[in-house]
């Protein structure tokens, strides 16, 4: 997939020489994974989430950099041809708390709706935690629909590209 951008943003995909910011992205959205892992992001958090992304010749993990230079503001996790070919779904998208509420989350989605559409994607799909309300919230705002309501209350959605 090639980097895109939004206004504010810049997407790269990560590597080996990002794993301080790549952990630091991480280590600052606490409430996240408080919720999602019952912890906070542990010390190696980045170096696995990086060797998981390599290891599937389908998944990219980007990081998302200030187009005005500064630290890494997030990260988003995708895999490609998910469940199907010409379907991308994204694992993870994360900003810090202290970017939160400010319009990137809703950035950073259009412009990856825009380059899988351009590289020939029909379909964006995700999933979201019961428990995560904040994310379904934020989801069907940028035009996702449930799709289908898997266990413990998680919710596949999609947006048709």
């Amino acid at each position: 997939m090639t980097p895109f951008h939004t206004p504010r943003l810049v997407a790269r995909p990560a590597s080996g020489d990002d794993l301080p910011d790549l952990q630091d992205v991480l280590a600052g959205a606490p409430t996240y994974h408080e919720l999602v892992d019952g912890a906070p992001a542990g010390p190696n958090a980045g170096a696995d989430l990086l060797a998981d992304a390599e290891a599937d010749p389908d998944r990219r993990l980007l990081l998302l950099w200030p187009a005005s230079g500064g630290a890494a503001a997030g990260v988003v996790d995708l895999q490609l041809h998910w469940p199907e070919p010409g379907a991308a779904h994204v694992r993870l998208l994360l900003l810090r708390e202290s970017l939160q509420g400010r319009g990137l989350g809703r950035e950073t989605a259009a412009a990856l709706e825009e380059a899988l559409r351009e590289e020939g994607f029909r379909a964006l799909r995700l999933s979201v935690t019961g428990d995560n309300g904040g994310a379904r919230a934020f989801w069907e705002r940028v035009g996702f629909a449930p799709v289908e309501r898997r266990r413990a209350g998680d919710t596949l959605h999609e947006k048709l590209l």
